[in-house]
């Protein structure tokens, strides 16, 4: 979140509630709600964002320090209550036993990792920061971990983050023209000569024009939603998405519910690393189905099983027409 130069003071209530959402949201136990929740607060006010921002700039200040330098907390604004320098105190306590462990953790490994994956295969990596990401074959991100935020960017690629919840250092993820921003919390992210296709299973995501982090969101996305935006257009579509079918290729199956034929050719060729073509007379059939993901012959054989196409092979693709 970017400062603010009001300079009036923050009053002690709102400060208290602002460390309170910043515990909460790094707690195993927030939920969708809790999310939701702090939008609505933060968006109530330009002050509620101040105090906001000056919590996460005191917890950023002890992450640069070293270990032993844990007086930064005075750097609060405005003198609390009693009550108030006890609360924020307990707060410090484990906040900063929090910051030690983890950048004991992730001090040691590479800040930038480049992940590549062949077409076909599976990759599941953790981060430093306790982030899961699940690979799918065809996929080339890189991964920074910085002291202020997270970033992964996203050349064509699809993956799944499990993103641990860390609201001092927000998640960042851009994907051609499109930004996504979370918190804490699992989605898919696909991009794919321009397009970009986004499906929450947890949490809430931000998604915003690349290079406009400080815009409104262009859509906030909770679970069972998803997002899809065509390269070179304004306007995304925001729909209902089954998360569990959008994930399953983690699972190794491949689910499509009313997809046009030209959609599962696209994917199926991801996995087969070549071009699959639907010819004119096969487009306007649509695909119900489950598909193991497996050698390109056998994903082949079983779309020709319930639809009337026939497989083709060319030098260097395949292409799919109507059998008459």
């Amino acid at each position: 979140m970017s400062a603010t130069s009001d300079t009036t003071p923050i009053p002690e209530a709102v400060r208290e509630r602002a460390a309170f959402w910043h515990v909460r949201l790094a707690s195993d136990d927030a939920d969708e709600a809790d999310w939701l929740g702090f939008e609505s607060w933060l968006a109530e006010s330009p002050v509620h964002q101040r105090a906001y921002e000056a919590i996460e700039q005191v917890w950023s200040d002890l992450d640069d320090a070293p270990a032993s330098a844990t007086t930064n907390v005075a750097a609060l604004p405005a003198r609390p209550s009693r009550r108030g320098v006890m609360r924020m105190g307990a707060i410090a306590a484990s906040l900063v036993a929090t910051t030690v462990i983890g950048a004991t953790i992730w001090s040691n490994m590479p800040r930038t990792q480049v992940f590549d994956t062949a077409p076909g295969q599976r990759q599941v990596v953790a981060l430093a920061d306790g982030t899961r990401i699940t690979i799918n074959g065809g996929s080339h991100l890189t991964a920074k971990l910085g002291r202020r935020e997270r970033r992964v960017v996203m050349a064509d690629a699809e993956a799944v983050f499990d993103v641990a919840k860390d609201p001092s250092r927000p998640f960042y993820i851009d994907a051609g023209e499109r930004e996504i921003r979370v918190v804490g919390t699992e989605f898919n992210v696909l991009h794919q000569k321009g397009d970009v296709s986004v499906a929450v299973r947890r949490g809430v995501v931000e998604v915003r024009p690349a290079g406009a982090p400080n815009t409104k969101p262009l859509a906030r996305l909770t679970k069972g939603q998803s997002l899809t935006h065509r390269k070179g257009r304004q306007a995304d579509t925001v729909a209902a998405v089954d998360p569990d079918a959008a994930l399953a290729w983690t699972g190794g199956r491949l689910v499509f519910q009313d997809a046009p034929l030209t959609e599962v050719a696209e994917t199926l060729g991801r996995y087969a690393g070549h071009p699959i073509v639907v010819a004119p007379d096969a487009r306007a059939l649509r695909v119900t189905a489950v598909l193991n993901i497996g050698p390109e012959d056998a994903m082949l054989g079983s779309l020709s099983q319930f639809l009337p196409v026939r497989v083709e092979r060319q030098t260097d693709s395949v292409r799919l027409s109507l059998r008459r």
